[in-house]
């Protein structure tokens, strides 16, 4: 829908209700709309504040929003990684099949969406034994007007081989959760063909960053160590904006913490300079406190682009019913230049800073997870 469409329906009651349920509606999305309104609600689950909003009509300017931020959310790249073990000789480029059929990998006969062309891995360059997949799908949305019914996503998948440890390492760029499915897809289709010819052990099993791989304490080591003690050659931490906390029900909270017994389910901090909160500065509380998001301002300064960013390091699965095997997720939430270059692609911009995170978000990983947990 688009606001100068005089002839869109608004949804309203049962079929607004029917929209904002969607997993791309985040409850973080419906409490800010009530916000603006004047309406604050006891709690933010979408139980308390969907009704609030179908009980009431939606102004366009607000639905309009609500899209936009979900094709802001799509467009946005986002980076996972993925570690394995590798006994393969060859390099990657001749260990790979010579022609991957993304379509067939995905096996897409009930799906929405389709790999358009034929897309394939070539050497990076600058690299060493390093291989890149650039693809685009295309999705097709019939509840859709036919100006908005079909859009395309773009996404890679990078694999690098790491000789001093005999490893591969998988870098997953996505957008829209199509992308991030194919992604998935064609990297287990790799891996089983490498361990079908011997490159990969039969019983060796993929390594992600997860939620459930660090201890309460290591969690919070983790992520201040990727942003307030960071040392990164061209990106630098000013501040820490935004924090995701929960209660661990495990636990018992310190006295100092009482009044979140029983009353907080989870807890959102905005502002500026939050390292020196005691949520963060205080290690007597990281025992009884889980961190899944973190979101810090940098500053950049690479290939001729200079600027300030946020990045936010996110466990994002983790708010659906505190699901411990959500994966890390980074991605820049906002971005600034300080000069404005004709022909800048910002998303290109996003995934050449965010890389420069990979290695050592890697190596942190390897020094905090728990052992025995993270296989």
């Amino acid at each position: 829908m688009h606001m100068e469409d005089e002839n869109a329906i608004l949804p309203q009651g049962e079929s607004l209700r029917a929209y904002l349920v969607q997993p791309f509606v985040s409850k973080g999305d419906l409490k800010n709309l009530l916000r603006l309104r004047g309406v604050f609600t006891s709690q933010q689950d979408k139980e308390q504040t969907i009704p609030a909003l179908t009980l009431s009509l939606i102004k366009p300017t607000e639905f309009v929003e609500l899209q936009q931020l979900y094709t802001a959310k799509e467009d946005n790249p986002k980076i996972t990684t993925q570690i394995i073990e590798w006994a393969g000789t060859e390099t990657l480029i001749d260990s790979i099949p010579e022609n991957i059929d993304v379509n067939k990998v995905l096996d897409l006969d009930f799906e929405n969406f389709k790999v358009i062309n034929a897309p394939s891995f070539f050497p990076v360059a600058g690299k060493v034994d390093a291989i890149r997949m650039d693809f685009e799908i295309e999705r097709l949305d019939r509840s859709k007007s036919w100006a908005d019914s079909r859009k395309r996503f773009t996404a890679s998948i990078e694999i690098q081989k790491n000789n001093s440890q005999d490893e591969l390492i998988i870098i997953s760029t996505h957008t829209a959760p199509e992308t991030k499915q194919t992604n998935r897809a064609v990297t287990q289709f790799l891996i089983n063909q490498f361990k079908e010819k011997g490159q990969i052990g039969k019983k060796a099993k993929v390594r992600r960053i997860r939620f459930c791989d660090f201890t309460n304490v290591n969690r919070f080591d983790y992520l201040l160590g990727l942003t307030r003690y960071s040392k990164f050659a061209t990106v630098s931490f000013e501040e820490v904006v935004d924090i995701g906390l929960v209660p661990d029900e495990e636990h018992t909270l310190p006295d100092e913490l009482e009044w979140m017994e029983e009353r907080i389910r989870g807890l959102d901090l905005h502002g500026t300079s939050l390292e020196d909160s005691e949520f963060l500065s205080n290690p007597n509380y990281r025992p009884s406190l889980l961190i899944h998001r973190l979101d810090a301002k940098f500053r950049f300064s690479l290939s001729a682009m200079d600027g300030h960013c946020v990045i936010s390091l996110a466990f994002t699965d983790f708010n659906n019913g505190h699901n411990r095997e959500s994966e890390i997720e980074l991605r820049i939430k906002k971005i600034e230049f300080d000069e404005a270059r004709r022909g800048l692609d910002k998303n290109e911009a996003k995934q050449t800073i965010l890389k420069e995170l990979e290695f050592e978000k890697i190596e942190m990983f390897k020094r905090l997870a728990k052992v025995d947990e993270a296989a």
